[in-house]
């Protein structure tokens, strides 16, 4: 007898209850927990594998580690407060608050474009014929790695609101410093003895050292090491201020301030550079970049002085760790298989969104042709960000009903559009208002997919106590691909062309949705809020003291879940059979 999902971290090995058991559920799979994610219209948005999983939850609602949520105070049986508007209000800016500070990946990673143009405007084949070129774009991703890496670990134990204010201190600090730039030996204009002469064009330009795009990259390192903080910490944190959320709302308001957030930070500057632009003209590069990576340092100063008044979220105080002694190994090997799961779907993901970006000029090229006017180059990269608007919004809502797996999915339909665009190329080219719809619609259907959904997957996928050690390596990894993405794809363009960038994201797309639809492990509102329950349970099972390391009092279930006997023929069950 298939032991049920409920059971598995107590029955059979722990290592295996998230793989598939045998072809029945690798092939059904997708359709059973699939169906428990889907709220629709007119749930509460919880959903039972069966009887005893209703019996479970209600059980865990006495404990003290539960918190009331908003379907708890709304319940008319008891006689308990209800939320005012004024109350849910704060509880969604807090969530804001937490993780929306994320817009700055996207404002810091689409100003880099900016960057290189600033530099090679005004020091021409000084930096472009560089190593930096390359370096300034990548190294940040790097600093972001480093910093998952980092903070992911110690946001479980000095908690997500110290991590975070690290953070924004780290990114606000070195995007004033990256601002100001400059290194001894570097001019700012050409003068009768120091100037470097670019013999192709006999164009003079001012002499600049090769410390000052060592110095750059290392202030780009350290502002990626501020944003990097945002993944593990600042999703963590908005995730458990959720909890007090009715279960359908959480994952609409998470992925707005986690995803949609970065994509709102792309548009963000793209819209600075482009206005900065008109303002100052095409001659005046140096001055638009440094004004561009200046305003930047206001996003991590407006998050500080809104977190600093916060407090750490109830339901973390109430499970987080008690001690630095964390059973990593059981850790581990509880969540491996989810782990290197979503890990995987991240790598494909970034890999392909980072990477059409690094090569974003060479797309512009296709739309504008020869064209060397920056204000026209601009205002079509600010079209080109608004893109992932629609997708990241419309996200949000269709995740809140049908569930991250079903909706992250849909980035098969993504693929499907990289292999059209790439087969038609040529034609496109020639149509460039054929081209801009097409590619917008790629860019929106990344997003709607797995752009919202992945923040779901990792935030709400492992127990609150250890959230920031699991979270880490699956944002470590897609980063990592990311930071590799702008050496890989411009080697893709010069052996394939610009087709093969889209033949990569294509077949990218293709395998993501199928990791995720059939790989992926339940992820329905039930499911996650009794994770943290069952993995103490496991934790017990284990032989490991669990009060030793968080506020938890647990008895380990043999058999079935021991609970206060309820009316069962007054039970109404949202459930999916079983069978």
């Amino acid at each position: 007898m298939t032991i049920p999902f409920s059971k598995r971290h107590i029955k059979g090995p722990a290592w295996a209850r998230d793989i598939p058991r045998g072809f029945k559920e690798l092939t059904t799979n997708w359709l059973k927990y699939g169906s428990k994610e889907y709220t629709g219209f007119k749930t509460s948005g919880n959903k039972y594998e069966n009887e005893d999983e209703f019996l479970e939850l209600e059980g865990y609602k006495n404990s003290p580690n539960y918190i009331k949520t908003e379907d708890d105070i709304d319940d008319k049986s008891e006689n308990l407060p209800i939320f005012t508007k004024a109350e849910k209000r704060k509880i969604i800016f807090d969530m804001f608050s937490a993780s929306a500070c994320l817009l700055g990946d996207g404002y810091v990673n689409n100003s880099t474009g900016v960057i290189s143009s600033g530099l090679k405007a005004v020091y021409g084949p000084q930096y472009s014929n560089s190593k930096a070129i390359s370096n300034i774009s990548a190294v940040v991703f790097a600093g972001e790695v480093f910093s998952i890496m980092l903070f992911g670990y110690f946001c479980d134990i000095i908690g997500r609101r110290t991590a975070t204010l690290i953070g924004n201190v780290i990114m606000c600090l070195f995007s004033i410093l990256l601002a100001g730039a400059w290194t001894s030996g570097t001019h700012s204009k050409p003068t009768a003895t120091k100037y470097y002469l670019d013999e192709s064009t006999g164009k003079k330009y001012p002499l600049a050292s090769n410390s000052l795009w060592s110095y750059i990259c290392f202030l780009r390192f350290m502002v990626g090491v501020g944003i990097g903080s945002e993944y593990p910490a600042g999703s963590s944190w908005s995730s458990d201020i959720s909890k007090k959320l009715n279960v359908k709302d959480r994952n609409m308001w998470f992925t707005m301030f986690t995803n949609t957030s970065i994509d709102v930070g792309f548009v963000i500057s793209s819209f600075v550079t482009w206005v900065l632009t008109l303002i100052c003209g095409n001659n005046n590069m140096d001055t638009v970049w440094r004004v561009t990576v200046g305003i930047g340092a206001i996003i991590p100063f407006c998050f500080f002085i809104s977190r600093f008044r916060m407090k750490e979220s109830e339901y973390f105080e109430r499970n987080r760790l008690q001690t630095k002694k964390i059973p990593y190994l059981l850790v581990y090997k509880f969540y491996w298989f989810r782990i290197l799961c979503f890990g995987l779907v991240w790598v494909f993901y970034d890999f392909v969104l980072y990477g059409m970006s690094s090569i974003s000029s060479l797309i512009l090229d296709i739309v504008l042709g020869d064209t060397s006017d920056l204000k026209t180059v601009w205002g079509w990269n600010v079209l080109f960000n608004v893109f992932y608007l629609p997708g990241a919004f419309l996200g949000c809502v269709a995740s809140k009903y049908f569930g991250p797996r079903w909706v992250g999915s849909t980035v098969w339909i993504q693929g499907i559009f990289g292999f059209v665009m790439a087969a038609k190329l040529d034609i496109l080219e020639k149509n460039i208002a054929g081209f801009t719809v097409f590619y917008g619609i790629f860019i929106t259907l990344g997003e709607f997919s797995l752009g919202n959904n992945l923040g779901i997957l990792c935030a709400n996928g492992f127990a609150t106590p250890v959230k920031g050690s699991c979270y880490l390596w699956c944002a470590a990894m897609g980063k990592a691909a990311a930071f590799g993405s702008n050496y890989l794809f411009p080697k893709l363009i010069a052996n394939g062309g610009i087709k093969a960038p889209f033949y990569y994201a294509g077949a990218m797309g293709l395998t993501a949705a199928a990791l995720l639809i059939i790989l992926c492990p339940p992820m329905d509102q039930v499911t996650q809020q009794l994770e943290d329950k069952r993995f103490m349970e496991y934790l017990e099972k284990q032989g490991y003291i669990c009060k030793s390391i968080v506020n938890y009092k647990v008895e380990v279930l043999e058999e079935e879940s021991e609970v206060e006997e309820v009316n069962k023929n007054s039970l109404k069950i949202e459930a999916n059979s079983a069978n």
